[in-house]
């Protein structure tokens, strides 16, 4: 799969946020080991409600929405999720979505 793939995949899971209260201000897909076309991605998301909340219920809803929204072959594509404050500093980030379907979502 290619950034343009899953940055298409994606939508969907960008209009499910929206519709819950908590948009999505901007969405950028990174390759985690540029040049590698094999890779995963990163996907580096801006929301400002993140800044109202804890980092884990950050990370919370917006794993529990793509799970709502993808397959796990999407999923498989994502390296880690990294959330921007209103700053576009980095507010929380997890990495390694394969182990937190391991681990969490069985």
């Amino acid at each position: 799969m290619d950034r343009k793939e899953l940055e298409d995949s994606l939508q969907t899971f960008k209009k499910v946020c929206q519709a819950k209260g908590r948009p999505l201000e901007d969405m950028c897909i990174f390759e985690a080991y540029p040049g590698d076309i094999s890779t995963s991605f990163i996907i580096q998301v801006k929301a400002n409600w993140v800044e109202e909340m804890d980092c884990s219920e950050a990370i919370d809803f917006l794993f529990d929405t793509l799970w709502e929204t993808s397959d796990e072959n999407l999923r498989k594509h994502i390296f880690s999720i990294e959330i921007l404050d209103r700053n576009d500093e980095v507010h929380c980030f997890y990495e390694n979505t394969a182990e937190l379907e391991k681990s969490e979502k069985i």
